[in-house]
């Protein structure tokens, strides 16, 4: 990941950062019911929105939850806020997180499973898309959306290409009826984020779960990323029915697929599907004339000098959440960051009409 790189969103009034991917954690201040409302400024009152989640076991802050259910995304017009919902109209499970991806422009789409697109077998609804047909080697993230159709839609699922009609399919991993008018957000490519595959395999699998070797996920406990299970082809190593909910964990050194039930041994040649955001990409660097910041990784003191005045300094930690701020006149400015806990941050420096914002170590 690139060291510079700038804001990626506008600030809003509270000076936090919008961010495309990030963790909501449902807290009993957020659930009602079967639900967990999210509170983010690119979602609020934004009923066109479309949202990606997968559930994250261990994201930091989280002693680790487990969630062996399907879950999926609605809009509360009454609340004017989206939420994540238990598909079997169970209680939602307190502390529990999710992965959320904001769709950017056409990069996630909606589908209807209705009659006119259902496939070879009732649990099959077929997907049109121009990055889609024709393309075997397609990446596909899945989210089922409550919206527009009121339709809950409790299975598990997983998406495979028939090379007959060179069509994707959504499809119910253990062959129930796809519910009629069901919807599904779609992730088609990542405008905000890389897609990449990842495949199970003896090297990688332990017991219930399979590592990921992704340079932006590897080492990277703030790392958020989406999954679907992709069965491929017919005639793929990768033909496996995988009937389970699964979620994101990080081992300490990497991320991982498992099983959320604990105990299904991961089977070998299941392939998937990520969508990993990536704040670096998607935005043009701004630079500051003569900017250099040190230490980096910092224990203490940052030092910050530029050629032209700093005006401000203002950091946040990953989740944009602003940790402290510092303002001058200067063209060289210290500012103490002992207090904060060892992590990544982003500081965001201003001077005359530029600014830039950099990636941040703290030891």
């Amino acid at each position: 990941m690139k060291t510079i790189f700038t804001l990626l969103m506008t600030f809003l009034s509270t000076m936090a950062i919008a961010q495309a991917g990030f963790v909501h954690t449902a807290t009993a201040a957020t659930i009602s019911a079967d639900a967990s409302y999210i509170d983010h400024p690119d979602l609020n009152n934004n009923p066109d929105a479309m949202v990606l989640v997968s559930h994250s076991w261990n994201p930091p802050g989280s002693s680790g939850v487990y969630n062996d259910a399907a879950t999926g995304v609605f809009y509360s017009n009454s609340q004017g806020r989206w939420g994540v919902y238990m598909e079997s109209g169970l209680g939602m499970v307190e502390n529990s997180s999710y992965n959320v991806y904001i769709g950017q422009g056409s990069d996630v789409t909606l589908h209807v499973a209705d009659v006119a697109n259902q496939g070879s077998n009732p649990g099959y609804s077929v997907l049109s898309h121009p990055n889609l047909n024709n393309n075997p080697n397609a990446n596909i993230i899945l989210t089922t959306y409550y919206n527009p159709n009121s339709v809950r839609n409790d299975f598990n699922y997983g998406v495979w290409y028939d090379d007959g009609d060179g069509r994707w399919n959504i499809y119910t991993e253990d062959f129930g009826t796809i519910p009629e008018d069901a919807a599904f957000f779609v992730g088609v490519d990542a405008e905000i984020g890389t897609m990449d595959k990842h495949v199970a395999n003896a090297g990688n699998i332990s017991s219930n779960w399979t590592a990921i070797d992704h340079p932006l996920l590897n080492g990277n406990p703030n790392a958020v990323f989406t999954f679907t299970h992709n069965w491929g082809t017919t005639g793929d190593s990768a033909n496996v029915v995988i009937d389970q909910a699964m979620g994101a964990w990080y081992t300490g050194s990497s991320w991982a697929i498992y099983m959320e039930d604990g105990s299904t041994a991961f089977p070998e040649n299941a392939e998937f599907d990520l969508l990993i955001y990536d704040p670096a990409l998607g935005v043009e660097d701004a630079s500051i004339e003569g900017l250099t910041y040190f230490p980096n990784p910092v224990k203490n003191v940052l030092n910050v000098s530029a050629s032209t005045e700093i005006s401000k300094v203002t950091v946040f930690d990953i989740l944009g959440k602003q940790v402290a701020q510092q303002e001058g006149s200067q063209t060289t400015l210290r500012m103490d960051l002992s207090s904060l806990a060892t992590g990544n941050y982003i500081a965001q420096i201003e001077s005359e009409n530029t600014v830039q914002t950099v990636k941040v170590m703290k030891q």
